[in-house]
Parts: structure tokens; C-alpha cells; sequence
């Protein structure tokens, strides 16, 4: 009976616990659409260390936001609720395309529970965080094909103030963390506008980009054998290009939290294949050939991972 007690008490201490991480990484995505900030983040990857400021507002049309690099080359990126442009001085170059989530911060589904499969959710307590007192809340994989999270969340707004995106062994491999942020102050339409005004620039919009429509199909030409548990096609797409007619199989994988892109293309005549693996911070990268075409999958998984269903992309029988 005693034994019994303990197992029972444990184990709904894990539920407590789970139901507490859960509510709080529910608030947190909440508060960054909702709330109106201005602050200035660091970003480390890749052993790189870059500094940005981003300025969100919400008004009665929707979420705007801008994103200014201060360290190291300037650019620009402005977004609302339908477009993203992406204003690079060294290229002299506007870049327009359908609006994405804000970059590099994570982006969580709306169903939590769907992960209790594959990750852990943790409620590690508190710590203080840029001069606020914050809950830490870990999502943690299940096995070592998958990465693991880590969010400081402000006690009081529910705002995230820093993110690490951690290996297998806990390890960070990127971090975001903000040193100053202004939450609920009013912000001015002039500080949403772009100091950078591509002018005299090259302007190139997604619809231009040299891709004919895209066609879609529920069937791909091809099959991915080997996939970590959880992860299913979330989307596909088989493209022509103008440029040289190679024909290009794009599918991307997902378990709800982390996202792979499986890339196959037929190879030119006479070229000779890239294989291997190559990396960037988290994103990680392997390359291999199937029967002419250039197989690429490329995600923010572990390097096992990529390369795993690299070695299992063959042609659909």
C-alpha cells in the first residue's frame, strides 16, 4: 500500500506538472501575437553571436512587425499578417513573399497534447531573466532523433525573454535572449517603418521567381521509408523550373514541433552529385543520389536524423 501511495503521488506530480508547462507555453504564444514590445535580442548560432531589435505592434488589421539587424550586415525585415519583406543592402536587393512566422523566435502548435508522444513537457521553476523574474518550461524529446526546447517566460506578461534550442545531451546549439525590452508601450507608426528604403535596388517577388505554378499532387513520385516517430508529410509540391526545365520534388515532413524538407532533383546530364553532410547552428544538412537525382534533406534535427532519411528516399514502385 505504501508502495502504491508513492507510485500514485509521483505520478500525479507529472501530471500537475505537464497540465502547468502546458498552460504556460499556451499564454506565452498568446502574449507574443498580442502584445505590443520593442526590444533588443541576441541571437547566438553557429558560434556566431548577432544582435537585432524588433518592434511588434497590433492594431484592428492585424499584427506588424519589424526587424533590424545591428550587428554585422544591415538588413531589414518587415511582416504583417500577409506579406514579408526582406531589404538587404549588400545584395541591393527587396525580397516580397507570403507572410511566415517571426524568425528566429520558435513557433509551438496550437495542440500541445499532440507532442506528449515524442516530447516531455517540464515545468523546471523559476529564474530571473534581463531584471524579470520568469518560469523556465522544457520540452524535452523522447528519443535522439529530435532536438529539445527551453523557454524563460516572464511571470507577469507571459512574454518569452529567451529561448535555447538544445542537443540531445541538453547542450545549446541556439539562443536567443533579449538584454532590453520595453512590454505595452505605445509604439510609434514611425518606428515600424524602414530605415533602409530600397531605393535603386532589384525588387523580387515570390510570384517572379522564375517557378511556374506549382503543381500539387496527394502522391509524390517518391517515398521516404525511414521517418522518426510522429513525423508525416505536411506538405508537397512538384515544380517545373524555367530556367533549365529540371523538374524538383519538394516535401516537408513534421511531427508538430520540428519540420525536415526532403528535396529531390533530377541531376544534369554530365553533373556530378554533392553528398555528405554540412551544418549550420542547428540546421543540419545531407546530401546523397538516387538513380540521377539529387536527393537534399535538410532540417533543425539532429545530424542522424537527416542523414537517416536521406538513406531512405527511393522511387515510388
Amino acid at each position: 500500500m505504501r508502495w502504491l501511495a508513492v507510485v500514485l503521488l509521483v505520478t500525479t506530480g507529472q501530471v500537475v506538472a505537464q497540465e502547468s508547462a502546458r498552460q504556460w507555453l499556451n499564454e506565452m504564444s498568446s502574449a507574443m501575437q498580442a502584445l505590443d514590445y520593442d526590444g533588443t535580442f541576441v541571437y547566438l548560432h553557429d558560434n556566431k553571436l548577432e544582435t537585432m531589435r524588433i518592434i511588434h505592434q497590433v492594431t484592428e488589421g492585424g499584427e506588424k512587425e519589424r526587424l533590424v539587424s545591428l550587428t554585422g550586415s544591415p538588413r531589414e525585415v518587415l511582416r504583417d499578417d500577409r506579406v514579408v519583406t526582406c531589404i538587404m543592402p549588400d545584395s541591393k536587393s527587396v525580397m516580397i513573399g507570403q507572410s511566415r512566422p517571426r524568425q528566429p523566435f520558435p513557433v509551438l502548435p496550437k495542440d500541445l497534447d499532440a507532442l506528449s508522444r515524442y516530447y516531455r513537457l517540464e515545468d523546471a521553476g523559476e529564474d530571473r531573466m534581463t531584471g524579470y523574474m520568469t518560469r523556465v518550461i522544457k520540452i524535452k524529446p523522447r528519443d535522439a532523433l529530435r532536438y529539445g526546447y527551453r523557454f524563460w517566460i516572464d511571470k507577469k506578461t507571459r512574454m518569452l525573454l529567451k529561448f535555447d534550442l538544445a542537443d540531445v545531451d541538453g547542450k545549446a546549439i541556439e539562443q536567443v535572449m533579449f538584454t532590453s525590452l520595453g512590454i505595452g508601450n505605445r509604439i510609434p507608426a514611425t518606428a515600424l517603418k524602414p530605415a533602409l528604403t530600397g531605393d535603386g535596388y532589384t525588387w523580387y517577388r515570390q510570384e517572379n521567381t522564375g517557378n511556374r505554378p506549382a503543381k500539387k499532387t496527394d502522391v509524390p513520385g517518391w517515398t521516404v521509408d525511414r521517418l522518426p516517430a510522429g513525423f508525416s508529410m505536411v506538405h508537397f509540391q512538384h515544380k517545373h523550373m524555367l530556367k533549365n526545365n529540371a523538374s524538383t520534388d519538394h516535401m516537408v515532413f513534421s511531427d508538430g514541433l520540428a519540420t525536415v524538407s526532403v528535396y529531390v532533383e533530377k541531376l544534369p546530364e554530365g553533373e556530378t552529385p554533392v553528398t555528405g553532410l554540412s551544418s549550420m547552428g542547428a540546421m543540419n544538412a545531407y546530401r546523397t543520389e538516387v538513380d540521377g537525382y539529387q536527393i537534399t534533406v535538410v532540417g533543425e534535427v539532429p545530424r542522424t536524423t537527416v542523414q537517416m532519411i536521406a538513406r531512405s528516399v527511393n522511387r515510388r514502385s
